[in-house]
């Protein structure tokens, strides 16, 4: 799923746009420089079922974090990448997306990594549906 979403999200002009390939899975890696980037981090699931057992389908709990030197950069590209797994329905890469909601949005303050500026941060979760 990670792969598929990745590519989805890459293809995008409008997230493109404002994180160019900043966008990474679990945690940011330390080769990766400027701003803003967005981390995606699976942090629960439950797979659908039907009478007769498992449907295919899932249900990721996904959280959506976006960080920039503002908060309102941080909330765009969130709601960028919000949009886009909103609309999808189809197959991407292989894996069948049937989209989702919003399920919880946050705001942090900033932070201030040794020796960087501060950065502000917009977490969503993400409930999104996808063939398990």
């Amino acid at each position: 799923m990670e792969e598929a979403i990745t590519a989805l999200l890459l293809a995008d002009a409008r997230v493109r746009y404002l994180v160019s390939d900043r966008l990474h899975w679990g945690r940011l890696p330390q080769s990766v420089t400027g701003t803003p980037y967005v981390i995606l981090t699976v942090i629960g699931g439950l797979p659908d079922y039907v009478a007769s057992g498992r449907s295919g389908l899932k249900q990721s709990r996904l959280q959506i974090d976006g960080y920039a030197t503002t908060p309102t950069v941080a909330r765009d590209c969130v709601d960028a990448v919000v949009r886009v797994l909103e609309l999808s329905r189809g197959i991407f890469s292989g894996v069948r997306l049937q989209g989702g909601t919003v399920a919880g949005e946050r705001d942090s303050q900033p932070e201030s990594p040794a020796g960087k500026a501060a950065l502000y941060r917009r977490s969503t979760d993400f409930m999104l549906w996808h063939s398990a």
